[in-house]
């Protein structure tokens, strides 16, 4: 660096960086606060996203995102993202925002994040005939589960194994209501929101064959996510009056109910 510049004053420093196309490094780091990049899952996890890689912002989640950016000015772009990629990409740089719950990250603390504004809870999916109810874990006791593999059931973990419950891994929804089908589970535990979906809009499922259980194993609200120590603090508040004024108004249920 050019010495001369160390002892000029930080007003003229800034005017003759952006005359020369220099800027200091702290000043490149901030981000525009007139755009915001979400990063969705890679893989398509209807209602929450639903769409290909050229279509990425489509689904509960972008719509809410649309729905509170739209009065505030923002232009909105999309980047489909493996999970861990985007995430760090959200703590270092690349992208600005995502939608998850504050109970799945192991130090929530390093992110900042927005009220919730929309529920998100686990159920017990049985057979039709199945006499099973949840009452609390115990009642689990000697049955086999199917759960989403590489899930945590925080409720639920310490049951799982010899005495308790049998924990059947599965890789997707529909893998679970096949062992479900198949008598190989006795119960499987699925996203509340996520099942209502598959049962209202897939013709190759029939809701008849399972009943669900009122009582939720699991909740974990949704919630906006922004990085940390890079100024969106005001955007979070942004967000927080919106999601309050669409609560108040019924557009933000509105949205919600376009999923059911």
């Amino acid at each position: 660096m050019n010495p001369f510049l160390k002892i000029l004053p930080l007003p003229l420093l800034l005017l003759l960086a952006a005359g020369t196309g220099l800027a200091p490094r702290a000043l490149a780091a901030s981000p525009a606060k007139d755009s915001i990049v979400m990063f969705i899952a890679h893989a398509d996890v209807p209602p929450y996203y639903i769409g290909s890689p050229d279509l990425p912002d489509r689904g509960i989640l972008p719509d809410v995102l649309k729905a509170v950016t739209g009065p505030l000015g923002y232009a909105l772009s999309f980047r489909r993202l493996p999970d861990k990629r985007g995430w760090d990409m959200l703590e270092h740089g690349g992208v600005n925002v995502y939608a998850s719950a504050r109970e799945w990250k192991d130090e929530p603390d390093k992110f900042l994040w927005t009220a919730p504004f929309m529920p998100n809870d686990d159920v017990l999916l049985y057979r039709a005939g199945s006499s099973l109810q949840y009452i609390g874990p115990e009642t689990l006791h000697g049955a086999t589960v199917a759960c989403i593999k590489g899930f945590v059931y925080p409720a639920l973990e310490p049951h799982f194994g010899p005495g308790g419950i049998t924990r059947l891994d599965a890789t997707s929804p529909d893998v679970m209501l096949e062992l479900l089908r198949r008598g190989r589970a006795d119960a499987a535990i699925v996203n509340l929101t996520e099942i209502r979906w598959m049962f209202h809009n897939r013709e190759d499922i029939d809701p008849r064959q399972f009943r669900m259980d009122p009582t939720p194993i699991g909740t974990a609200p949704i919630r906006f996510v922004f990085p940390k120590d890079r100024g969106w603090e005001p955007v979070i508040e942004q967000f927080n009056l919106r999601l309050r004024e669409m609560k108040a108004d019924g557009s933000l249920k509105a949205v919600l109910d376009r999923y059911k």
